[in-house]
Order: C-alpha cells, then structure tokens, then sequence
C-alpha cells in the first residue's frame, strides 16, 4: 500500500484483473481503510446535515492521476483531499456523507474495496466480512470546486495557523444581522499578520511577526493592512481543525471573494464575508489604571468554581483588586452566593472593582497558552483588557478585551 509520501508524488496504481469480482461491477477501487477513512472525515466538514439539495449531502469521489479525490461542500465551504489507490479504470460517484462515514470508521479489516457500477449508480463496499451496498447520486450534478487564482499572501505551518484560529474566532458574532462580525479578519503586511474577531462585547486580537518560516510572499507587502479579508469564523474553525498538528505549511491564496488553504494533498476553500470590518484599534484602550500579573491555571480554575454560582441575569462574576490578592464572587439569587481569592503575583496601580459575563472570561483564560498572564482595568464601566506579560519576539502577541456589564444595586 502506498504511504503518505508516494501519495504526495502524485502516483496511482491500476490494478489488472482479478478472479471473484462481482458480475456487472467493471470497476474496483481498492485502499486503506484509515487512509480513507481520514480523508472522508475531512472533507466531510464542509457538508451540511441540513440542505435543500440533496447533492450537497454527498462526497464526490473520482479517480484521478493524483489519486482518489475526495470533496465535499455546502457552497460556502468546499474541502478536497486525494489518496493513494489501487483501480481497474476511471470512476466517480456520488455517496452519502452521513453514511460513508459511519461506515467507513467502522470496518473491520485495513483494506477496503469498493466495486461500482456506473449503469446502476451502486456502489458496494468490501471489509473483512462486512458488505454495504449503496445508491450514488449523479457526479455530475455535483458543484465544480471553486478555483481561486493569485500569489501566496500568507504561508504558516498548519499546526501554528490552527492555534491562531483557535485563540481568535470564538469571540466572532453568531448574530447573523451583522455578516462582517461572524467573522476573523485576516490582515496582513508590514512583517505582520493580524486575526481579529470581535462582537462587540469582546474582543480578540492575535499578531503573529513574519518571520522566515512563516512569510511566503506577505514580505512583498510593505504596508501593514495591505491584504485584508473577512474569513467566516465557522469556515476558519474548520480550516484549524483540519491542518492542526501539521508541519507543512499552509499556503493561503486569496482573491476578491474567497480565500483557499493549501496544505499538502488538501485544499480547503471558504467565501469571504463581504464588508467593513469595525475600526476596532480605537476601543483598545491605551493607559490602564490597575495591572495585575495573574497565574492563568489559578484564574482560570477559580472562575471555573465561582461561575457555578453565576447565575444572575448576565452569568457575570465580580473581580475585586488591590493588593496581593484577587478577589472573585458570583451571586445567585434565591440560591446563595461564592467566593474565592487568588494571589496576585505583581499588582499595580488602583484598588478597585469590576464585573464580567463569566463565560467571557472563561473563553479568553481558555484560549491563552501562557502560564501567566496580564489584567489591565481603567475603571468598573471600561474594558478589561488580558495581555502576555512579555511578547513573543518578532511582533508576536496576543490582546483580549472584554466589556464589563454594569449591575444595578
């Protein structure tokens, strides 16, 4: 069975013929189960469970010299993949996300055939003992994948990309009123790239610095902000999920209304929200009047216990600060209230306090990989920013902003 590198160089083995092949099945197609089954889970990220168009439900496989290319698509995220595969000629077929997965993680033997009889459109898959049989859809009512054309504008190891995309895109709205905010907002120029994803009660700000390992082209461009475009957050988690733990570097193509991610033998291509993205720099306040140097692990499993109790209308909790200590409560009416407090490992400036959505804060202490971090405060009714008490070097740095609810006495 070919591996991993033998795909990549783009080969395909035809198989001769072979005795017990089922009558009126001319084709056969024969692979790894776990290659397969990878690659179906792939691309199955970007079929919907709920369409109108039946076709949309389905992975289109088709044999090509590359090998056994995979899609899937809901028109607004498409997915490709190719894997190594033995066949006897050419074939395409249409067949049921929901179900090829189920089926293929499930087989029971490393090697999996799959006989298909155009006329019919039946596809019949072969495991150990196990035999499904299932109906295609028509190949070529399936969408043709969307090409997208120009320069490489970013290129980062997947592994990184993912880790960004996972710091950033869960402060994008789900509020559907506003499209420009369900965003993550990719700039890039002027040695940096930005992702940034906002709605409006929060904020997340990612720099990564270009260095060598991560520029591609984007040192082509001199001016920060010379590349911008508006990637669905729905679509950029996808996109982590798929090239997390990956080496290679991603390549990221970008035209006027979509964006492609090339990574290896995968390719995953979203549209771009269409829209200007809010000036959200002038919200990031520039003095604070408390600093803390704050353990993330202590916060983030005090909140964790306190929020049990934050029940109020808002799910907030109280910071009280000052001193070498952190104070955090929650009240939950009819039930009772918590507190805990933490130390402080440096504090700064004025006593004070301040009330958060805990969920907020949960997410942004989640999303933070620092063993400490930094709590900046210029008043109760002012954002909260959380910072890295050190950049990383070469532009690298993250920013959280959170705004506080203000609680009737």
């Amino acid at each position: 069975m070919d591996n991993l590198d033998q795909m990549e160089q783009s080969t395909i083995e035809t198989a001769g013929s072979e005795e017990g092949r089922p009558v009126g099945y001319p084709i056969r197609l024969s692979c790894d189960r776990d290659d397969l089954a990878s690659a179906v889970a792939t691309v199955q990220r970007a079929v919907s469970a709920r369409t109108t168009l039946p076709i949309l439900s389905g992975v289109l496989m088709e044999t090509t010299s590359e090998g056994l290319r995979l899609v899937g698509t809901d028109l607004e995220l498409s997915v490709e993949t190719y894997m190594p595969v033995s066949v006897t000629s050419a074939a395409a077929m249409v067949l049921p996300a929901r179900y090829l997965g189920e089926i293929v993680k499930r087989l029971p033997a490393s090697e999996v055939t799959i006989d298909f009889d155009p006329g019919n459109r039946v596809a019949t898959i072969s495991s150990g003992k196990a035999v499904y049989s299932i109906n295609s859809m028509d190949p070529a009512e399936f969408p043709l994948f969307p090409q997208v054309e120009g320069d490489v504008c970013w290129s980062v190891p997947g592994r990184d990309l993912a880790e960004f995309v996972r710091q950033t895109s869960f402060a994008a709205a789900v509020d559907e009123n506003r499209p420009f905010l369900t965003g993550v907002l990719v700039s890039i120029g002027a040695g940096e790239a930005r992702l940034v994803a906002t709605d409006t009660f929060r904020l997340a700000l990612r720099k990564v610095g270009l260095d060598g390992g991560q520029t591609g082209t984007a040192a082509g461009y001199p001016e920060r902000g010379a590349v911008q475009m508006i990637v669905p957050a729905r679509a950029f988690g996808e996109v982590g999920r798929i090239v997390q733990g990956e080496a290679a570097q991603v390549e990221v193509h970008a035209s006027a209304n979509q964006v492609a991610f090339r990574c290896r033998t995968t390719t995953i291509v979203s549209r771009l929200i269409d829209g200007q993205f809010p000036n959200y720099e002038r919200v990031i306040p520039k003095v604070w009047k408390s600093r803390l140097l704050l353990k993330r692990a202590s916060l983030l499993e005090a909140v964790e216990r306190v929020a049990v109790l934050g029940k109020d209308e808002f799910g907030t909790v109280k910071l009280g600060y000052g001193g070498e200590t952190l104070t955090i409560t929650a009240n939950a009416p009819e039930v009772g209230t918590a507190f805990e407090e933490i130390a402080v490992s440096r504090s700064e400036g004025e006593a004070g306090e301040t009330t958060l959505r805990a969920r907020y804060l949960l997410d942004v202490l989640r999303a933070v990989g620092d063993d400490e971090l930094v709590l900046e405060v210029t008043g109760p009714v002012s954002p909260v920013v959380v910072k890295q008490p050190r950049p990383e070097g070469a532009g690298s740095e993250y920013l959280y902003l959170i705004m506080p609810v203000t609680v009737n006495a």
